[in-house]
């Protein structure tokens, strides 16, 4: 029982990165490191779980001055990782003309909350931070794409279908299903008792009050209105054959002409940028240019 309980508590309060963390394994602290201006942002949002106020912690690294203004993209991080690790992406949108906002979802990096839900109240603070974001810089926001990384994606999927303002969507990495991806990464990590998981996965839901089948990305994704671009890792532990073909079945079931789909074979978990960095570039200025 001591077990069961430490392993759903455990799901749910992933460990933040530090900055010791992101030095030592990303060799970086803030957007500075990759040669960018920033400003640190804060956004109070009310926290749908307690109704209280959350803040959230955010970068804002604007456009080249060159740039056509009013396009801006969200980078949304991954599990147990943080904005200082979204920016990893930041360099291409900036080459390609974008302002870029970094947050901290809840319980992650410096934002307030304790404990992740997989998008099902993180949906509702994206939400907020995007009508926030709007609104305190209304000239660079005219055209607005979210990016979400592996959980992020889940994130960004949930929050973008709910919405009709925005210009374009991307996930890197999503998994179709947060209960499988969340068993196949206590698997890779050897957790003990692996039978034991799925009835964790179900304390930690009443743990946090959050319904995880609710934000499933294969769902979600029927759902986004706008255009949408995903991109899957071929080589991926977390996300499994079986999951990129539910994940392929959901963007068949979308028009296909708001839809885009690439695969890249030898790419482990968000690491098709690092494969090849001029293809990615490339695919995603031609993906952008069309919305």
């Amino acid at each position: 029982m001591v077990l069961w309980l430490w392993m759903a508590w455990a799901l749910v309060h992933p460990p933040r990165m530090t900055d010791g963390k992101a030095i030592y394994i990303l060799k970086r602290l803030s957007p500075q490191d990759l040669g960018l201006e920033f400003e640190n942002l804060r956004f109070k949002v009310v926290d749908h779980h307690t109704h209280r106020p959350l803040n959230l912690a955010a970068w804002w690294i604007p456009a080249p001055d060159h740039a056509v203004q009013g396009r801006c993209v969200i980078l949304v991080h991954g599990y147990a990782d943080a904005k200082v690790g979204a920016i990893a992406w930041a360099p291409i949108f900036h080459e390609l003309g974008f302002h870029v906002l970094a947050i901290d979802l809840r319980g992650h990096g410096e934002s307030g909350g304790k404990a992740t839900t997989a998008g099902y109240f993180e949906r509702h603070d994206l939400n907020q931070v995007i009508d926030q974001l709007r609104q305190q810089y209304p000239k660079q926001t005219g055209s607005l794409v979210l990016f979400g990384i592996s959980m992020g994606a889940a994130v960004v999927a949930a929050t973008a279908a709910m919405r009709e303002d925005l210009s374009a969507v991307i996930l890197e990495c999503p998994y179709a299903d947060f209960q499988r991806a969340a068993a196949a990464h206590g698997h890779l990590m050897g957790l003990p008792l692996s039978g034991l998981q799925k009835y964790s996965i179900r304390m930690a839901q009443t743990l946090i009050g959050a319904d995880f089948d609710e934000v499933r990305p294969v769902d979600s994704i029927r759902r986004i209105g706008c255009p949408l671009m995903v991109i899957q890792s071929g080589d991926d532990p977390l996300v499994g054959s079986v999951e990129m073909e539910a994940i392929k079945s959901a963007l068949e079931s979308r028009p296909a002409n708001l839809t885009e789909y690439w695969r890249i074979d030898d790419a482990g978990h968000v690491l098709g940028m690092a494969a090849d960095p001029r293809e990615y570039g490339r695919r995603l200025q031609r993906f952008l240019d069309t919305v």
